[in-house]
C-alpha cells in the first residue's frame, strides 16, 4: 500500500506540474476561441458532409466520429512531449530521480488526455445542436466516460510513438500528424471499419479510437450495457497493450540514450 501510495503522490505531482506548463500555452481566452472553436469547425465541417447527400443519418455519424476523434487528436500531442522533455532538460533530471521515469513522463502529459475529454464531449454537444442531432438520455450521461477510455488508449499509443520519436527529434510533428490521420481514416470515423480491405480492418482492432468509437454509437443509438460492453472492454484491453508497449520503448529508449550519454541537461 505505500508503494502504491508513493505512485501516487508522483503521478499527481507530475500531473499538477503538466497543468502548469499547460496553463502558461494557453489562457482560458486562447483556449476557447482559439484552439476549442477550431476543433467544432473541424467536427461541424466533416458533419456538413450529410448535407451534400441530404442524409440525416450520415451526419450524425460524420459528427459522432469525428468528435470522438477530437479526444485522440488531443491525446495523441503526448508524442511531442519527449522531445520537449529533453529540450528543457527535464528527461535527465527525471531518469537521476529515485521515483520511476515513466510514471512522472505519465503523468507530466495527462493533461493531453483530459483536456481532450473536455473538447470532444463539447464538440459533440455543439454539434448536435448544430445539426439538430437528437442524444438519447441517459445514453449520453456516459459520452464523458467513454471519450475518456478512448482517449487513455490512444494516450498509451501517443507513448509509445514518442519513446521511438525520441532519437528522432524532427519526426515528431510528423509521427502526429500520421498517427491521428490514420486513426480518423481506417477506425470508423468518416466510413465503417469493414469498408477496408480485411488486413486493414484486422489491424484497426488492436488500434485506438474502433471500439470506443463502437460503444458510444452503440450508446447514442439507445444501445443497453450488454451491447456496449464487448466494445469497452476490447477499447480497454487495446489501451492497456499499448501501455506496456509504451512503458517497455520508452525505458528501452532511455536505457539506449544514457547508454550513449545522450540525455542532454539542456536544449
Amino acid at each position: 500500500m505505500r508503494l502504491v501510495s508513493e505512485w501516487r503522490d508522483v503521478f499527481t505531482t507530475a500531473a499538477r506540474i503538466g497543468f502548469r506548463e499547460f496553463s502558461t500555452f494557453y489562457t482560458w481566452r486562447a483556449w476557447v476561441f482559439g484552439w476549442f472553436l477550431r476543433l467544432v469547425a473541424q467536427v461541424i465541417f466533416f458533419g456538413s458532409m450529410g448535407l451534400l447527400v441530404q442524409s440525416p443519418e450520415r451526419i450524425r455519424y460524420m459528427v459522432v466520429g469525428n468528435a470522438t476523434a477530437v479526444v485522440c487528436i488531443e491525446a495523441l500531442a503526448v508524442i511531442t512531449s519527449t522531445v520537449r522533455e529533453r529540450a528543457l532538460g527535464t528527461l535527465a533530471l527525471q531518469v537521476a530521480a529515485p521515483a520511476d521515469y515513466a510514471l512522472t513522463y505519465l503523468g507530466r502529459g495527462i493533461y493531453c488526455l483530459i483536456t481532450g475529454v473536455v473538447s470532444s464531449t463539447s464538440a459533440l454537444f455543439v454539434a448536435a445542436l448544430v445539426f439538430r442531432i437528437h442524444l438519447p438520455f441517459p445514453g449520453l450521461l456516459l459520452v464523458p466516460f467513454l471519450m475518456l477510455v478512448t482517449g487513455a488508449s490512444a494516450y498509451a499509443l501517443g507513448i509509445a510513438i514518442g519513446a521511438v520519436v525520441m532519437r528522432f527529434p524532427a519526426l515528431q510533428f510528423l509521427a502526429l500528424n500520421l498517427a491521428y490521420l490514420s486513426l480518423m481514416t481506417f477506425c470508423g470515423v468518416n466510413v465503417p471499419v469493414d469498408y477496408w480491405p480485411g488486413a486493414v480492418s484486422t489491424v484497426t482492432d488492436f488500434l485506438p479510437l474502433t471500439h470506443g468509437l463502437k460503444a458510444l454509437r452503440t450508446v447514442l443509438d439507445s444501445g443497453g450495457w450488454t451491447d456496449v460492453l464487448p466494445s469497452l472492454v476490447r477499447e480497454i484491453a487495446v489501451g492497456g497493450f499499448w501501455l506496456l508497449i509504451g512503458i517497455l520503448l520508452l525505458k528501452h529508449a532511455v536505457t539506449g540514450e544514457r547508454r550513449r550519454g545522450t540525455i542532454e541537461l539542456s536544449g
